[in-house]
């Protein structure tokens, strides 16, 4: 079972959670603030693995929405399928629950990667 509460970390995740949320502030990369921090950016990355596990650090557009993690970013696996569209420059989203969204025009590619951000957010 994950512990969300502060109080339920040790001193170490409290050590790292601290360093992760300089980062998250920060204006350089987790890289360079571990290097001039003098931590391992490996014990660092594998902090953070952990304290998320632990529920007590977020990632991706929760994180973002919760105040946890900022900056963080994540990632969802795609597939692009050769097919043809049943018309010129359409758009069809094929959603991993079996769901298709097909529009007869490309979407502003803003709108369309907020879309796919926030069903990657539900998944």
């Amino acid at each position: 079972m994950a512990r969300s509460s502060e109080g339920a970390l040790t001193a170490r995740d409290r050590f790292w959670l601290g360093h992760l949320r300089a980062i998250a502030g920060a204006s350089e990369s987790a890289t360079a603030y571990a290097r001039r921090a003098g931590l391992s950016v490996g014990a660092l990355w594998q902090a953070k693995r952990r304290l998320e596990k632990l529920g007590a650090w977020a990632r991706g557009p929760r994180a973002r929405e919760s105040g946890r993690g900022e900056g963080a970013v994540s990632f969802a696996r795609v597939a692009v399928q050769s097919e043809v569209a049943p018309f010129p420059n359409g758009v069809r989203l094929r959603l991993a629950q079996g769901v298709e969204l097909e529009w007869p025009t490309l979407p502003e590619v803003e709108w369309l990667a907020a879309l796919v951000e926030r069903l990657a957010a539900r998944a």
